[in-house]
């Protein structure tokens, strides 16, 4: 409050104070600043308020969820059948690179590009370079699959226009081991091959990302079978092999191993020749099921099996296979025949492709063509696990008469994948219940979908005991396992026709338990060889049977199956040895070879 006013005369102008009325003006708006900054912390305030009692209302488990939710993988992890992890999704860093703005910021220096070369082994650094100096193109990749480590160390180089974005990454912790069943995924997590691929849908969907796959495969029999294959390969000089070992009551694949192989986490590049060789030789290509092979004598347990089911034959039965027959104007013989009569008990023990053909003019063509189908052989492989380009068909005769029905009787002119063969003897050993494979679990199933019956499945399995324990198979007999099985070699067919009589692909099937089935094994040799310098030939009983013996050793053990005598027998195997001698129908036969 004044105490004195100040008044002007009436005829003098009023008193001017121009610098209070700018300091009245200036208080005014510095009194309007001070309550917007106010009204703004308040309501910044206010949100940060309402979002903490937000999240204080909802708990923890809604911001778990959330977090999750953000971090989801792009695929479902994939599981053995005890939960061990196959396949997971990890996050990595894409690290990319902007040339236009690193050359503005003065380009690439020749230590940071040798630095970036050190940390990413797979960069091209020319290319960089050329990218930086030419300032284009406006986006490069540097490396699409860094670690957090790899991304840390380039960050630190502080290169302007480097950057990474964090993705997930598929890794396969087991590497080669599972590679083919596995597969692969490409760059941006398709599925290329193996379940990746078949099942490509079920693993990316969204709502099914937390829910592991779990396959069939137990990853101890699967790295058994591996190792024991590899070392087949190595001891034989074989080309590959395929080998399975297979749950007869149910059809799941315990194991499923392909040689060469590769490993998933750095997929090798598709072969670039058209050479069938040449792409077959690809650790890409998969010969359990894309394979398609002449298997030679193991068709003869489908040939016995054909005849004790059509009722044309018994175990006692005798054919005469003291001669050669002759087919289509060509000789077929025994590869040290026994020159006598024989049972069909002994045309499988001693593998008698003489003693076959007889069996096949009993049961006649059109019932021979009818038993192919309904083993499955004629169709493709039925794993719905693996993409259609990896399942192959049975290649069987175009034109099937007289000459045709006998080679296909001991596995010559007839061509299917290991799968196959696989299959339908597991389905004749189960009591004749067909089965279907497949990789992921499976409980067995409560019908029957009958090939053979009761009795001949029996027989069947007597005729393997018989050759695992008498025969070829000898060298894979493990006393206390009740093996059998049946061996089969067969002369591999050029690319351009004929036969390479220097090359053969060896298979030996095993059945363990025989008096109570429960495992299959397969395993096959491309082309091996005998090192021991004694120039004896390399029959499957001398170089895929023992090979199988040693995989059982490993294997039974892990699935439960403890032997009652754990010594093995020491027996050397015989003459007795006669599967694969005879050649096909149309090729002159070469001169008889002794022992």
């Amino acid at each position: 409050m004044k105490l004195f006013k100040e008044t002007p005369f009436p005829d003098q102008l009023p008193i001017a104070r121009p610098d209070l009325e700018r300091r009245a003006v200036r208080g005014n708006t510095q009194t309007r600043r001070l309550w917007f900054l106010a009204a703004m912390f308040l309501l910044g305030f206010g949100l940060l308020g309402y979002r903490m009692t937000a999240l204080a209302l909802n708990g923890p488990a809604t911001r778990s969820a959330a977090s999750q939710t953000s971090a989801a993988p792009h695929r479902a992890q994939i599981l053995d059948r005890h939960g061990r992890v196959l396949a997971s999704t990890l996050p990595t860093w894409e690290v990319s690179l902007r040339p236009p703005v690193t050359s503005a910021a003065g380009g690439l220096s020749p230590d940071a590009l040798f630095e970036l070369g050190r940390i990413f082994p797979d960069l091209k650094p020319n290319r960089l370079r050329r990218a930086v100096d030419l300032g284009k193109p406006n986006f490069t990749y540097v490396e699409r699959r860094a670690s957090p480590q790899q991304w840390k160390r380039a960050r630190d180089l502080g290169i302007i226009g480097l950057q990474a974005e964090v993705r997930q990454d598929r890794v396969y912790p087991a590497g080669r081991v599972v590679a083919h069943v596995l597969g692969g995924v490409d760059v941006d997590n398709i599925g290329v091959s193996g379940i990746e691929r078949a099942l490509n849908t079920r693993l990316s969907d969204s709502e099914q990302q937390n829910e592991p796959l779990r396959l069939s495969i137990d990853l101890r029999v699967q790295n058994a079978l591996h190792t024991t294959m590899s070392e087949a390969v190595s001891e034989f000089a074989a080309l590959g092999a395929a080998g399975l070992v297979m749950d007869v009551r149910t059809g799941e694949l315990l194991a499923f191993v392909s040689l060469p192989d590769f490993d998933p986490n750095h997929r090798p590049g598709l072969p670039t020749s058209d050479d069938p060789r040449e792409q077959a030789a690809s650790p890409l290509f998969n010969r359990v099921s894309q394979g398609s092979y002449e298997l030679g004598s193991v068709f003869k347990l489908l040939t016995a099996s054909m005849a004790l089911e059509a009722g044309v034959a018994d175990l006692d039965t005798e054919f005469d296979a003291r001669f050669a027959i002759r087919r289509g104007g060509f000789p077929i013989d025994d590869y040290l025949g026994k020159r006598r009569v024989l049972t069909l008990e002994e045309v499988i023990r001693y593998s008698s492709n003489i003693g076959a053909v007889r069996m096949a003019d009993l049961i006649g063509i059109e019932r021979q063509k009818f038993f192919f189908e309904r083993f499955g052989i004629a169709g493709k492989v039925p794993l719905a696990e693996m993409p259609a380009a990896e399942r192959s068909a049975g290649q069987l005769p175009r034109k099937w008469g007289s000459a045709e029905a006998a080679t296909v009787s001991y596995g010559h002119g007839v061509s299917a994948s290991p799968l196959h063969i696989a299959t339908a003897i597991s389905s004749i050993s189960n009591y004749g219940c067909k089965v279907t494979p497949t990789l992921l679990r499976k409980q067995p199933a409560e019908g029957c979908d009958r090939v053979v019956s009761t009795e001949v499945s029996a027989k069947a399995r007597a005729l393997m005991r018989v050759v695992g324990k008498h025969s070829s198979g000898r060298s894979a007999n493990i006393a206390g396992y009740e093996i059998g099985g049946k061996t089969g070699t067969a002369y591999k067919v050029k690319p351009g026709g004929g036969y390479d009589f220097d090359a053969r692909f060896n298979t030996f099937i095993a059945l363990w338990p025989t008096s109570e089935p429960q495992y299959l094994l397969l395993l096959s040799l491309d082309d091996p060889k005998l090192l021991d310098g004694t120039g004896r030939l390399p029959l499957a009983g001398r170089t895929a049977a023992p090979a199988a013996g040693r995989a059982i050793e490993r294997i039974a053990p892990l699935l439960g199956l403890a032997p009652t005598d754990r010594f093995r027998p020491s027996g050397q195997l015989t003459d007795e040895i006669t599967e694969g001698g005879a050649l096909p129908v149309g090729i002159e036969p070469l001169p008889a070879i002794t022992e």
